[in-house]
């Protein structure tokens, strides 16, 4: 009887969608094989050179400003320990 409400949502076993972890480990074995590239990152150097602004020249990133919110204005704006410098970016 659920297998008529639910219709098409019924999953087949033989039809299983892939779970994020199962799609994890098989996008990591095709990378040591050989069948997908390894991911590429920026490098620091390659940071240090960038000329857009996003970052300083330590190669670390600088957030724009205003930028993050405080944590204690999210959960209590009136609260007495609420204070100006406890921004989260």
């Amino acid at each position: 009887m659920i297998k008529e409400i639910l219709g098409t949502a019924w999953l087949d076993k033989d039809n299983m969608p892939e779970t994020g972890n199962q799609m994890r480990r098989r996008k990591g074995n095709e990378m040591r094989a050989g069948l997908r590239p390894y991911p590429k990152y920026p490098s620091k150097e390659s940071r240090i050179a960038d000329t857009s602004g996003r970052f300083d020249e330590k190669g670390e990133y600088v957030y724009p400003e205003g930028s993050g919110f405080n944590w204690m204005e999210k959960i209590d704006p009136n609260s007495p320990w609420n204070c100006t410098g406890g921004k989260v970016s």
